[in-house]
């Protein structure tokens, strides 16, 4: 009900401005109302960016869990050697990259490089 009445009421302060004034007070305050609504939606467009990258940072970091995780697995005694594993955590490393190239692409981060030790087959 409170928007209507805050519709009605600018619509009639425009039209007393108009009728009052003349047309350039008028589209001025047309101007001053269209720059607030693109103020207002800026804000909510930089609302939705910030979560959605948050939202791919959490998901690079349970990615890099579970690459860890295999990799712990991986070096348990009962399945060291095992192709499968190996191709999982390769596959893993492939998706943690491919995230990574993403939030370089389309976020502002710094990308910082790990020195592994590990021969890559």
């Amino acid at each position: 009900m409170n928007k209507y009445l805050i519709y009605i009421s600018v619509a009639l302060n425009g039209i007393l401005l108009m009728i009052l004034f003349g047309i350039i007070p008028f589209l001025l305050y047309l101007s001053v109302l269209a720059n607030l609504g693109f103020l207002w939606y800026l804000s909510v467009l930089l609302r939705k960016h910030s979560e959605l990258e948050d939202d791919v940072v959490g998901i690079v970091e349970k990615i890099e869990s579970f690459s860890d995780h295999l990799e712990e697995t991986h070096a348990l005694e009962m399945y060291y050697g095992d192709e499968n594993l190996q191709n999982l955590i390769s596959h893993s490393r492939g998706l943690i990259n491919e995230f990574i190239d993403f939030q370089a692409a389309y976020f502002d981060v710094v990308i910082e490089e790990e020195e592994t030790n590990e021969k890559e087959n």
